[in-house]
């Protein structure tokens, strides 16, 4: 898995070390590569697309900054208390307090889990025996009830 893993990111990589996120590529493309790339000189350019970068994504920076830096001092406050790291109570945690392995959930996986062990051919097979004996055991019901029938009316 991990040859696999170091396999397939050799050959994924960002288009260019500038990488701006929607919405911010339109600021890229009509307030720097329009105006400025086909003149400028690349380091130049380099330079003024950094301090462009700087500018737009430095309020974003900072306030995740911020808002990381409170949920550590959450956690470090909580820690000291002797609580668990963090305290709060998710949505997904107080809904009804649903106990999914008490309602049938481990039949609903056992239903829906593919069987990996067996050919799809050889499943299809063993289906079509079964229906096969059903209809084999539906015959010689035919046919005992018509032997039974011809008894009766030879009496």
């Amino acid at each position: 898995m991990a040859l696999f893993t170091h396999k397939t990111l050799q050959f994924v990589r960002a288009p260019d070390e500038n990488v701006f996120i929607a919405p911010f590529n339109l600021i890229e493309i009509f307030f720097l590569v329009l105006p400025f790339e086909w003149w400028l000189p690349s380091t130049t350019y380099e330079h003024l697309n950094n301090k462009v970068m700087g500018i737009i994504y430095s309020p974003l920076l900072l306030l995740t900054a911020f808002l990381e830096t409170r949920a550590a001092h959450k956690v470090i406050h909580n820690r000291r208390r002797g609580e668990a790291d963090d305290d709060a109570v998710e949505e997904w945690e107080v809904f009804e307090r649903r106990e999914f392995l008490g309602e049938g959930w481990e039949e609903r996986v056992e239903v829906a889990r593919p069987n990996v062990e067996d050919e799809a051919a050889v499943l299809e097979v063993k289906a079509l025996r079964k229906e096969v004996r059903k209809l084999e055991g539906l015959v010689q019901r035919l046919v005992d009830g018509e032997e039974k029938g011809k008894g009766k009316e030879d009496s």
